[in-house]
């Protein structure tokens, strides 16, 4: 998504940011201190380093969202805490390379955002063992989760700050309107066809439609791979893909689902609120809730809710591979010490605290903040919030760089599959020979 709505959440942080500096919530599981960080008394270390004003920036890599509200808000304890240092987001249109940056010698400070394959890739990542050595790391007070994919994606050289959860949302009127149970329990993908299957009618000249899935989305909750990281060709054509496929058939058999060259019901910004017939929606927190949050602050009413997010029989109890959003300290940057210090403290309790209370997942192992999650949300108020935290994200896959640039032949698949008539064994093998032909261009141009 592209919209950056949840600086909308973060309109009222102010408020709760004095709140949660005063108030003294509870400490962590394992921690010795509220506002302890991951590292080891970077308090101490800070004073071995220079008190010059300094200017830290942030770079956005990979379309991943984060506004200067929530700047201004998450940094607020650590700019208290190293008061010689200001952070800033740079002006930057959201999808625009970094490279000319470098280039013109504005090297930024932090680059937050996933792509961790591509970044290492450009050069642009520094290597945090050094520093880890220097100032301490103490990993135990993360989830085991995102240390295992702070280490398994990116060599432990990104820091995680949130978890971006997918979940199912849920337009209850739909669900009222033609008599359907709420969903409250984790779900076979079977089990949600065949809901939206009933929830997918034409009434009063409206066309409701069940729910909408994309197949890299399913592949996610299998953890499958569209490259073989062994062979380095396409990966597509294996028995789990199949299964995927076949999921998706299902889906489009349906009728009223396909409606001529229209097949797709979930490829807009505002598909869940705007014309409100969608039934279920699967997406993440952080897309989503910043925009319901503003409907409500504009007067507009929507009935809905959360439910589990589903997965295959085999994978149930899990969603999709986990989904870390991470800084990088930037390699070349002037301020690296001073830069792993403001990310260490980004991992306070106190900060983590005001991530759960607004809407982003905590990366801390600490039940209590799964608790408090969206509390300063108006518009979470009265949900099913226990229905976020029922499945599990996944491990992460290893990243391939070009894994990005070959996605879209997935979705070419999923098409021809939809509206052009073709099976589904036909349809992944015409994926399977363009992800290699591309695959060996982008190898040719190294």
């Amino acid at each position: 998504m592209k919209r950056s709505w949840i600086g909308l959440i973060v309109l009222t942080l102010f408020v709760v940011s004095a709140c949660a500096s005063g108030t003294g919530g509870k400490t962590a599981a394992g921690s010795t201190n509220e506002d302890a960080p991951v590292s080891a008394s970077p308090t101490e270390k800070a004073t071995e380093t220079t008190q010059e004003e300094i200017e830290l920036t942030i770079f956005k890599y990979g379309g991943v969202t984060l506004t200067n509200t929530e700047v201004e808000t998450y940094f607020k304890p650590v700019e208290k805490k190293f008061p010689h240092i200001k952070i800033k987001l740079l002006d930057i249109p959201e999808g625009d390379p970094i490279e000319p940056l470098i280039t013109a010698g504005t090297i930024p400070d932090l680059i937050f955002g996933g792509g961790y394959a591509e970044l290492k890739e450009k050069d642009l990542i520094a290597d945090l063992a050094p520093l880890k050595e220097k100032y301490g790391y103490d990993e135990s007070r993360l989830k085991p989760e995102v240390v295992s994919a702070i280490n398994q994606s990116s060599e432990g050289n990104q820091f995680p700050f949130s978890i971006n959860l997918p979940v199912l949302y849920v337009n209850k009127d739909i669900f009222d309107r033609f008599n359907e149970p709420y969903i409250n329990e984790v779900k076979t993908w079977d089990e949600i066809i065949g809901i939206a299957s009933r929830l997918t009618r034409s009434e009063g000249g409206v066309q409701y439609v069940g729910i909408d899935l994309s197949p890299t989305r399913l592949g996610s909750g299998l953890s499958l791979d569209i490259i073989d990281p062994v062979t380095g060709q396409a990966a597509v054509t294996n028995e789990q893909w199949t299964k995927v496929f076949k999921t998706l058939e299902q889906l489009y058999a349906i009728p009223g689902f396909v409606q001529g060259e229209d097949y797709r019901h979930d490829d807009k910004d505002d598909v869940f609120y705007a014309d409100q017939n969608l039934a279920l929606y699967t997406h993440n927190l952080a897309q989503l809730v910043g925009p319901l949050e503003e409907l409500r602050q504009q007067g507009v009413t929507l009935n809905w809710d959360f439910a589990p997010h589903p997965n295959f029989e085999e994978a149930l109890g899990t969603s999709v591979e986990i989904n870390v959003h991470r800084f990088a300290i930037t390699k070349g940057g002037q301020y690296q010490d001073e830069a792993y210090q403001v990310l260490n403290e980004l991992l306070s309790d106190e900060v983590q605290r005001l991530v759960s209370r607004n809407g982003r997942v905590s990366v801390l192992n600490n039940p209590e903040l799964e608790l408090e999650y969206g509390a300063d949300i108006e518009v979470l108020k009265g949900k099913t919030i226990e229905n976020i935290f029922k499945a599990d994200p996944r491990e992460l896959n290893a990243e391939n760089a070009n894994e990005r640039k070959i996605t879209k032949y997935i979705g070419e698949a999923a098409a021809d599959l939809a509206i052009r008539g073709v099976d589904v064994n036909t349809a992944l093998r015409t994926a399977a020979d363009k992800i290699n032909k591309d695959l060996e261009t982008l190898g040719k141009t190294k």
